[in-house]
C-alpha cells in the first residue's frame, strides 16, 4: 500500500507525459484501483498548475469530468444491481451502510457534499443513491455540486501551498519540490490513518 503512495514519482510521469488526457484516463481508471487518496492526486495537480504545467481552469474540468464520469457509473451499476457492489457494501457493514443510507433519505444534497469531503467515502454516495433508485437527476445535480466543491478546495490547496512555499523559499531553490513532496507523504499518511481509524471502528459498530 505504502508503495504506491512513495512512489509518487511515477503518478507525476504519467500526468506529465499525457496532460489533461492523463488527468482524464487517471481518475477513470488508476485511482479506482490504487490507494493513493484523490485528495492528495488534485494536490499535485494543483501544485503543477502553480509552477504553470497546466491551466489551473482546464485543469479543475478535466478531474471534475473524471468524477462525474465514475460517481454516473457507479450509480448505475448499484442501480441495476451489481453483484461486485453488492457484495461490497455487504463486506462495508449493515450498520455503516443502514446510517449513510438514512441520511441520504433525510437530506440527499447535503449527505452527498459530506461524502466527498471524508477520505475515500466518496463512491459511496453514487452506490448508495443507485441502491435507493434516487431520481438520476437529481442525484447528478447534487453530486457534481459537491464534487465541484470538493476539486476546487484541494486543487486551490495545491496552488496556494506552490504559492506560500515560493515565498519562503526564495532563497533555497531546488528544496521547493523536495518539501512538497514530503508535506504530501505526510498528508497521505493523516489521510491513511484516518482510513484505517474509521473502518476500525465501522467493524466494532457492525
Amino acid at each position: 500500500m505504502w508503495y504506491y503512495i512513495l512512489n509518487m514519482p511515477d503518478f507525476t510521469h504519467f500526468i506529465e507525459k499525457y496532460g489533461y488526457i492523463g488527468m482524464l484516463i487517471w481518475f477513470l481508471t488508476f485511482d479506482q484501483i490504487t490507494p493513493i487518496p484523490e485528495e492528495i492526486s488534485l494536490l499535485l495537480i494543483g501544485y503543477f498548475c502553480a509552477n504553470h504545467i497546466f491551466n489551473l481552469f482546464l485543469a479543475g474540468a478535466t478531474c471534475l469530468v473524471g468524477f462525474v464520469a465514475v460517481d454516473t457509473l457507479y450509480f448505475h451499476l448499484s442501480k441495476k444491481g451489481s453483484a461486485f457492489l453488492k457484495k461490497k457494501s455487504k463486506n462495508s457493514g449493515s450498520t455503516f451502510i443502514k446510517n449513510w443510507r438514512e441520511k441520504l433519505k433525510e437530506h440527499m444534497p447535503r449527505t452527498l457534499v459530506i461524502l466527498c469531503f471524508i477520505p475515500r467515502m466518496r463512491m459511496w454516495g453514487p452506490i448508495l443513491a443507485g441502491s435507493m433508485r434516487s431520481p438520476f437527476r437529481k442525484f447528478l445535480l447534487y453530486d457534481s455540486i459537491g464534487l465541484c466543491l470538493f476539486t476546487i478546495v484541494y486543487l486551490s490547496l495545491g496552488f496556494v501551498f506552490h504559492a506560500s512555499l515560493s515565498t519562503i523559499m526564495a532563497k533555497m531553490k531546488g528544496w521547493q519540490h523536495v518539501i512538497f513532496i514530503v508535506a504530501i507523504i505526510v498528508i497521505a499518511v493523516i489521510i491513511m490513518i484516518f482510513i484505517r481509524k474509521r473502518f476500525r471502528q465501522k467493524n466494532e459498530t457492525a
